[in-house]
């Protein structure tokens, strides 16, 4: 049986992905009654957070903070990521705590509470904080590994190591071969490009359609700010659309998923009518969708490699910092390799 994700409440409850999160890790303003229901709810389905509870602590050591903004922190992937950065800790006798901080405290410039009282030994970060958060961390003098970041900051305005997938190269992969097979008309669907994984993955798209020498047709460009309002306004953007490209590509598969549920609701079929690809192969949505082609960006070997990354910063604190991009793979599946003109 498949592990109950957040995505699963939401669609049972008829509420955002967004709405859930906060209902289940107790943060956000959120009614009382909507946060029992999803509680209730989530305690039915068999739902099983995946943060502190399923990190390995060590009896004794020294602690990390997995910094986390908390638009995020109910998200499967990072879930996953966490887990392995704390499996891996653990075995090099060291503890992980999971620190959310809210848009509010970012803008404030406050660390978390925990900071004052035993500042952690090292930080992850998880997310596209501000500039001036991060040389808020910087100033704090507590090593510090980066895993995506905001896409208007330079690497040089860091002040730490950084860890992203090859995330242009692998969507300009996916989009070069959706045009080698024919396409001319294509779409693209991601959050705001704020967050620098997405900002480079509709880069690799652009690059894609510039070598093809198509133009971008912004009627099949799609972007929300708010992730998990994804699934509520991708329904009304793809009903009203009065053409529709033949391809879409996703900055991740959460919105290819919620594309591909709009385009059943209107009489759209992937991959006979429309092809699709997404981004991270998602295993928790491949349950879902076995068929759609996407690029991995192993959560478990990223949190495994950005442990390793902070260990040996601990131990070479004054080494130029390294900016690490991970290959990885992208599976064609049948949503894109089905699809026939």
């Amino acid at each position: 049986m498949s592990r109950v994700t957040t995505i699963d409440i939401a669609n049972k409850l008829g509420v955002s992905r967004g709405t859930v999160s906060k209902a289940l890790n107790g943060r956000g303003k959120i009614d009382e009654r909507t946060r029992l229901m999803v509680q209730k709810t989530a305690d039915e389905m068999g739902y099983k957070r995946i943060w502190n509870d399923d990190i390995s602590l060590p009896a004794s050591g020294k602690t990390l903070s997995i910094m986390i903004q908390e638009q995020l922190f109910g998200d499967p992937y990072w879930a996953v990521f966490a887990k392995n950065f704390g499996d891996e800790a653990a075995h090099s006798n060291l503890k992980c705590t999971v620190d959310a901080i809210n848009a509010e405290e970012e803008a404030s410039l406050l660390l978390p509470k925990s900071f004052g009282v035993a500042p952690p030994e090292g930080i992850v970060t998880i997310g596209p904080i501000s500039k001036t958060y991060y040389e808020l961390l910087q100033a704090s003098k507590i090593p510090a590994v980066y895993v995506d970041t905001a896409s208007g900051v330079s690497d040089a305005d860091i002040f730490g190591d950084t860890l992203f997938i090859c995330n242009r190269e692998y969507s300009y992969k996916m989009t070069a071969s959706l045009i080698a097979q024919g396409h001319r008309k294509l779409g693209f669907v991601s959050s705001d490009f704020n967050c620098r994984s997405f900002y480079e993955r509709w880069l690799g798209f652009l690059d894609a359609m510039e070598e093809g020498g198509l133009k971008i047709d912004r009627k099949f460009v799609y972007g929300n700010p708010n992730p998990g309002e994804m699934i509520e306004d991708i329904r009304p953007w793809i009903a009203q659309q009065k053409e529709l490209p033949t391809a879409f590509v996703c900055a991740n598969d959460f919105f290819a998923m919620a594309v591909k549920a709009s385009l059943n609701e209107v009489g759209v079929d992937v991959p006979r009518d429309i092809a699709l690809c997404g981004f991270d192969n998602d295993k928790r949505l491949a349950a879902l969708y076995p068929d759609l082609t996407t690029a991995d960006s192993s959560a478990e070997y990223m949190g495994k490699r950005a442990m390793q990354q902070l260990s040996w910063r601990l131990a070479n604190p004054t080494a130029p910092y390294e900016v690490i991009k991970i290959t990885s793979n992208v599976y064609y599946r049948n949503s894109t390799e089905g699809y026939i003109f």
